[in-house]
Formats: C-alpha cells, structure tokens, sequence
C-alpha cells in the first residue's frame, strides 16, 4: 500500500489572526504572516518527510483529516498545539508528536515587531493500492 499525506493549498493559508481576546492587542491582519523558513513547499516536504503513517492505522485502513491549530510565537516556535479535528486518535497522535520537533518559523510581524498568531493546518492520511 502506498501511503499519502494530503495538505489543502488554500487550508495552509487558514491563518486565524491575533486577536484582543486571544493576544492582548488589536483585532488586525498582520503585515507579515509567518512563514516556515523555505515557504509552502518546504512546509509541505517537511510534512511528507517526517509524519509517518502510524502502523496499526496502516493496518487497520485508517484514513482522514486531522486538524490542528497552533500557535507561532513571536521568535517562530510552535507552542500550544491543539486537535480540532481528526479522524483517528492515532493519527492525531502522529501529527501532534511530529509538530513537536517543527524548527522555527519566520514570526509573524505587526508595526515593525514580532507577534503570535494562531495558525491551522489540515492534514488528511490516505491509502492508495
């Protein structure tokens, strides 16, 4: 079995901005999103080279979405990582360990300083045969 990781295009741009009620500060789209250090294509590299199909979801023919949201620190670390969705507790699991060890990002900037924003990402396990 071939196994396949999906990334929606247009769910990598689902940024959730900074808001009062989130961060302390104004409601506003941010100047400069953060960025993984390469842009969408190293993200998606990324992805595809270190979250692995969990075994017993291979075996079982497990597939799905999961969704995380998370938040991208003003010096680019991923912090307070949260399922929103999945279709299987291994595969979140699987995700959730991986975003873990993500490297830094590029921070989101807002008048000319770093700022956390809340970022969501889909990532949907399939099997091909």
């Amino acid at each position: 079995m071939k196994k396949i990781f999906t990334i929606i295009a247009v769910c990598l741009m689902s940024l959730q901005f900074a808001t009062a009620q989130d961060f302390n500060f104004e409601e506003t789209v941010q100047e400069q999103m953060p960025q993984f250090v390469g842009g969408e294509d190293a993200l998606t590299e990324w992805i595809e080279n270190n979250i692995s199909y969990p075994l017993m979801a291979d075996v079982n023919a497990v597939e799905g979405r999961v969704v995380v949201k998370f938040d991208i620190d003003e010096n680019g670390y991923i912090d307070n990582i949260h399922v929103e969705e999945s279709a299987d507790p291994m595969l979140a699991d699987e995700v959730v360990n991986r975003l873990q060890t993500m490297p830094q990002w590029i921070p989101a900037m807002q008048n000319g300083r770093c700022v956390k924003v809340r970022y969501t990402l889909p990532i949907t396990f399939y099997l091909t045969f």
